[in-house]
Parts: structure tokens; C-alpha cells; sequence
């Protein structure tokens, strides 16, 4: 098993975890298949490979070893990524640490009104609905998604770096950067510029509305584990 299993951890476009691994070895435990990644990293590690076994976003994947960026970033000089917003970055931040979360209430912190960038942030896979509030109207709740974690390299929310308070990430230049280059992007002095006049470029010229609820009062529909990015141990 350990020669196929190195087959599909290099193969795979995304994590793989112990319930995927579990349903194309079956009978394989659990505990089988984590000793046999441990195994192959430390083949990896005896022949001193420029890649190992990343456990992340709840799985398993090959990657180059963390030296090596900046020589595979030569390799992808010049190709144009699509990059988040200003706007969008302030939104999904806002996501991060207070989900789940309706769109009344990311408005409550920004100042104005949000439905184009969580729209975009669904359509990049970065969060997701995750239930409905029982408050008046049964407002939708936003939560990110594995692929968020992914980008950050986590297994769980929980392992979500501290900042102060959401509210300060808008204003404070140092962290917004931080919780930016965490998502692989950056952010110039320009970008911040814009960003602390508390309208980003994918934000509508009117204010939020007022919103009845209030997150005491929120009861989340039970959501997936690949909704949160939990870890699926099958």
C-alpha cells in the first residue's frame, strides 16, 4: 500500500483525508494509514527529497519542502493570478473570526453593504452557506470552507492566528497585511490606503441596512465537516 498511497498523495489537487483515504483502501484502519505516511516521510526526510507529506485542511498532500519558494516562484514569474479584493479580504476576514455569520451583520462592521463580495467569495470556493439564523426572516450564515483553510495551510479554524478584534482588523494596517499574506496575497500601502476609507472597490455606494439579529441569537444549521474544515476522521 505505501508505494500507491505516495501515488495519490502526489496525484491529488487537494488534501486528502483519513475518510477518502479509508474508502479506496478498505479495511485499512485509520491508525495503518497514518503510520504509513509517517513512514514515507521519513524515507523522504533519510534521502533528504525536496518534498514531503503536508498534513492540512484536514488531509494529507505531497508539496516542496518551505526552502524552495522562492526557486518555484521563479518558475511561476510572470503568470497572472486572480487576487482578492481589498474589499474582498475585509469581508473574508470578517468571516473567519466571527462564522457563522449573516450578511447583516458583516455590514454592521464594515459600513456598507456586502452582497457583490460574498458573492465572489462563494464563486472562489473561499465560504460557504452554512445554515440559516432563527431570527426574523431567517437570514442566511456565512462560514468559510476547506479550501479557505487550504490557502492557509490549517487543519482546523482553531489554529486561526489571534488578532485583537475584528473590528480593528480594517484600521490596522499590520494586521490586515498579516491576515493578507497568510492568504498568499499582498497588499500595498495604496491598497490599505483605500482600504481604511472603509469603501473597497467591490463595495456599493449605500450604506448597510439595519439588521435585527444579533449573534446570541443565532443557531446555525449543522453543517457538513468539509464546510468548516474539520477534520474527517471517518
Amino acid at each position: 500500500m505505501k508505494h500507491e498511497l505516495e501515488a495519490l498523495l502526489f496525484a491529488t489537487d487537494a488534501p486528502l483525508t483519513i475518510s477518502r483515504l479509508k474508502s479506496i483502501f478498505p479495511g485499512t484502519s485509520s491508525k495503518e494509514l497514518r503510520q504509513t505516511i509517517a513512514d514515507l516521510n521519513e524515507d523522504y526526510d533519510q534521502q533528504e527529497r525536496a518534498f514531503t507529506i503536508v498534513e492540512f485542511g484536514g488531509g494529507w498532500q505531497i508539496a516542496s519542502r518551505p526552502q524552495f519558494a522562492p526557486l518555484i516562484n521563479k518558475l511561476f514569474r510572470g503568470r497572472r493570478f486572480t487576487r482578492l479584493s481589498k474589499a474582498g479580504l475585509e469581508v473574508l476576514a470578517i468571516i473567519a473570526y466571527r462564522q457563522p455569520i449573516t450578511r447583516m451583520e458583516i455590514e454592521d462592521v464594515r459600513g456598507v453593504q456586502c452582497s457583490g463580495v460574498l458573492t465572489t467569495l462563494a464563486e472562489r470556493h473561499l465560504i460557504t452557506v452554512v445554515g440559516r439564523s432563527e431570527t426574523v426572516g431567517h437570514p442566511l450564515l456565512y462560514g468559510t470552507t476547506r479550501e479557505f483553510l487550504n490557502h492557509l495551510g490549517l487543519n482546523t479554524l482553531h489554529q486561526l492566528p489571534s488578532l485583537p478584534d475584528i473590528e480593528g482588523i480594517i484600521n490596522n494596517r499590520a494586521d490586515l497585511r498579516l491576515f493578507a499574506n497568510q492568504l498568499g496575497e499582498e497588499l500595498s500601502d495604496s491598497d490599505l490606503a483605500i482600504l481604511s476609507s472603509g469603501q473597497g472597490e467591490d463595495d456599493k455606494a449605500e450604506p448597510a441596512s439595519e439588521d435585527p439579529t444579533r449573534q446570541s441569537d443565532v443557531k446555525p444549521i449543522q453543517p457538513d465537516s468539509e464546510q468548516y474544515g474539520e477534520r474527517v476522521e471517518g
